[in-house]
């Protein structure tokens, strides 16, 4: 494992075998707000034990960000996950839409729980959007101290990530919404200066909420973002012959892994020292990851907005982004929740993975499950030839390494075929099967 989200297709699968409940959970990577001019939105935040769920007074709002905190013996076991969550919905009655979901794992049974920010929109003129997200520090470096800006830095850039890559890169036009806890005041007193100092860093607003009182460790956030373009997700105008790009190498992640493993057993140095793997090469693109993950990149945001058409302008195939999809821990499993939004199969010609000798190492002794997941500024570009090749000038002048990795192929089946053998890079054959077998689109409705 190279983070402590819960398996999406684990999420997946316990969603839809939750019946007959008033709040509706489609998970998508973000939810696409519209951008109300001159009028902000209100968000109200509910906290909830994910157990034994207290309504009190339910909102009457109809849409909502989450976050859930879940046990690992439930989280990872689809049948106890949509029992979990079965239990904690029944308690509602009001309906409530949910799209942009973080879910994280948890060894402590009473460090669980659930979140709803219900957002309320007022009415007016639509003038952009306002796409907002959660995230939740699910990788860090834990050799730091509890109560380290790391934490709290990597929860707040993880959810600017993404907006960024929606096309929002001004950064007076974030807001952030911490989710936080701690066993003590003193270490919450630490994390509220933290919040504070990176927000000023970066020009952010920032609403405090207080911390969960769930007297666990915890750094999240739920974030929103404006933007005057149209969206860059257009997966239903993805076509055959249009190429695929990656902003940066796969992988990454890994590089923390085994930076822990061998701080947690000196035996797992001397392995990695005897497969010609240098502990301090691994310290090196350890700190690496940590630095990425910690760090918002604003141009990013900036040039994905440059290729996207004004917002209520229309699209042009020749001179805009079709559709993005952020990689992140995912890694390769990412092209399939592309493919299977584009309902396309794509084709995989070329494979970069960010220190390759480590990372195949690390799937061949079993170290890390998935040696691809990624950290910030890996994303998948689907664009025709010439608008990739003139992002991709753009994405190299801010040290990215865009390449071309292949492309799409026939509509109607969500599949990914590589030509070059993933398997040096996944441990667990049965998802990279999984991944490279058809799946049929299921009728809407």
């Amino acid at each position: 494992m190279c983070s402590n989200e819960v398996d999406p297709s684990i999420l997946r699968s316990a969603l839809a075998d939750v019946k007959r409940t008033s709040i509706k959970v489609s998970p998508s990577w973000f939810d696409p707000f519209y951008h109300i001019d001159g009028k902000a939105p209100e968000l109200t935040r509910r906290v909830y034990d994910l157990a034994n769920p207290v309504i009190d007074k339910e909102v009457e709002v109809k849409r909502a960000l989450s976050i859930f905190r879940i046990h690992t013996g439930a989280g990872e076991y689809a049948p106890l996950l949509s029992e979990a969550l079965q239990n904690f919905f029944k308690a509602f009655s009001a309906k409530v839409s949910v799209s942009s979901a973080t879910a994280a794992l948890t060894e402590h049974p009473e460090a669980q729980f659930a979140m709803l920010d219900y957002i309320e929109l007022h009415r007016g003129d639509k003038v952009g959007y306002m796409p907002a997200v959660t995230s939740a520090t699910q990788v860090t470096d834990i050799t730091r101290a509890p109560d380290a800006d790391t934490h709290s830095n990597i929860a707040m850039t993880s959810a600017i990530e993404t907006l960024n890559l929606l096309g929002c890169g001004v950064s007076s036009s974030f807001k952030l919404f911490p989710v936080y806890d701690a066993p003590s005041e003193e270490i919450l007193d630490r994390i509220r200066a933290n919040l504070d100092a990176f927000t000023s860093r970066y020009n952010l607003a920032m609403e405090d909420y207080s911390s969960l009182k769930t007297n666990k460790l915890f750094y999240g956030t739920s974030a929103l973002a404006i933007t005057n373009k149209e969206l860059p997700t257009r997966y239903d105008q993805v076509e055959e012959g249009m190429e695929i790009m990656i902003t940066n190498k796969f992988g990454g992640l890994p590089a923390v892994s085994l930076y822990t493993l061998g701080r947690m057993d000196s035996e797992n140095i001397i392995k990695y020292e005897q497969n010609g793997v240098s502990y301090e090469g691994i310290a090196a693109a350890k700190d690496e990851a940590i630095k990425s993950l910690s760090e918002p990149h604003f141009v990013l945001g900036k040039i994905v907005a440059k290729y996207c058409p004004d917002f209520g302008t229309p699209f042009d195939k020749n001179a805009h982004i079709t559709a993005v999809y952020p990689v992140g821990p995912r890694g390769v499993f990412a092209l399939g929740a592309l493919a299977e939004l584009a309902n396309s199969h794509l084709a995989i010609s070329e494979l970069p993975v960010r220190n390759e000798e480590m990372a195949k190492f690390a799937t061949k002794e079993f170290l890390v499950e998935n040696s691809t997941a990624s950290i910030n500024g890996c994303h998948l570009i689907v664009a025709t030839k010439d608008v990739l090749n003139m992002m991709a000038e753009d994405l190299k002048k801010h040290n990215f390494a865009p390449e071309t990795i292949g492309s799409v192929g026939k509509k109607g089946a969500a599949m990914v075929a590589f030509a070059k053998d993933a398997g040096q890079f996944v441990a667990s054959k049965a998802k990279l099967a999984r991944l490279t077998s058809p799946v049929q689109q299921q009728p809407a409705g």
